[in-house]
């Protein structure tokens, strides 16, 4: 009985330092996976990305690292309609932007020959060229298989852009298509041309330009009259001398 307790009271002495260096590697482990599901809690929902789309109903998508939605929030009140009764946050880019994009084709705000306007902005570069070219294929994909005459803008913007955008309460689309109209009319300003679509404001700056070559044109022709009439006065004023 002496030899076998001891024998106990070694063995216990003996597995006391192990079982506590045991309890000191778990309580590290799991700090760690702690720390590590709160930095990746941290990074699900951090804004990495932005999509925004226009057609007239102009709605911002706030992306995370994943490329999963976090927030959709409108630029004006059919930004505001379409999201109503619509909730894509935690879907994926594409997704999100398909489904938003079907529901502006089912309410008929996708017109004939009109433009469907997406910008993205991201620091990250190589994710930026694989959103674009998801979202690319994605809006003509649907726009073929609803036998839409619409077209398709997709394009990356810069940070100081879309900032510049929300300062008006645009779109970075909006924004840069009124910016070219500010060009050759500077009496357009942001707050008129706002719930115009990108298609109108176009329009609009294409016939300004029109009437810019014509006024031009108009001015060299009779540049070029009044030089025929100088040439020809200096051509009797020759003769009769």
């Amino acid at each position: 009985k002496e030899k076998t307790a001891d024998f106990l009271s070694k063995e216990i002495r003996r597995r006391k330092p192990a079982g506590r260096i045991f309890r000191q590697r778990l309580i590290g482990a799991c700090a760690a996976f702690a720390v590590f599901l709160f930095i990746s809690g941290l990074s699900y929902f951090t804004p990495n990305a932005y999509v925004d789309m226009d057609v007239n109903p102009s709605i911002a998508l706030s992306l995370n690292c994943f490329g999963f939605v976090l927030e959709a929030s409108p630029y004006n009140d059919d930004g505001a309609a379409i999201l109503e009764n619509m909730d894509v946050r935690h879907k994926s880019c594409e997704q999100a932007v398909e489904l938003l994009l079907t529901e502006m084709l089912r309410q008929g705000y996708v017109k004939e020959d009109g433009l469907v306007s997406v910008t993205i902005q991201t620091e990250n570069n190589s994710a930026q060229e694989k959103m674009l070219g998801k979202i690319r294929a994605s809006v003509d994909t649907l726009l073929d298989s609803h036998h839409s005459t619409a077209s398709a803008d997709v394009f990356a913007v810069s940070e100081e852009v879309r900032d510049c955008a929300h300062d008006h309460n645009l779109s970075p689309a909006k924004y840069l298509a009124i910016t070219q109209l500010q060009e050759v009319d500077p009496g357009a300003s942001y707050e008129q041309c706002a719930e115009h679509s990108i298609s109108e404001i176009k329009q609009l700056t294409e016939e300004h330009c029109g009437e810019h070559h014509e006024e031009n044109g108009e001015h060299h022709e009779e540049s070029g009259e009044d030089a025929e009439d100088e040439n020809n006065t200096e051509e009797i004023n020759d003769t009769e001398a």
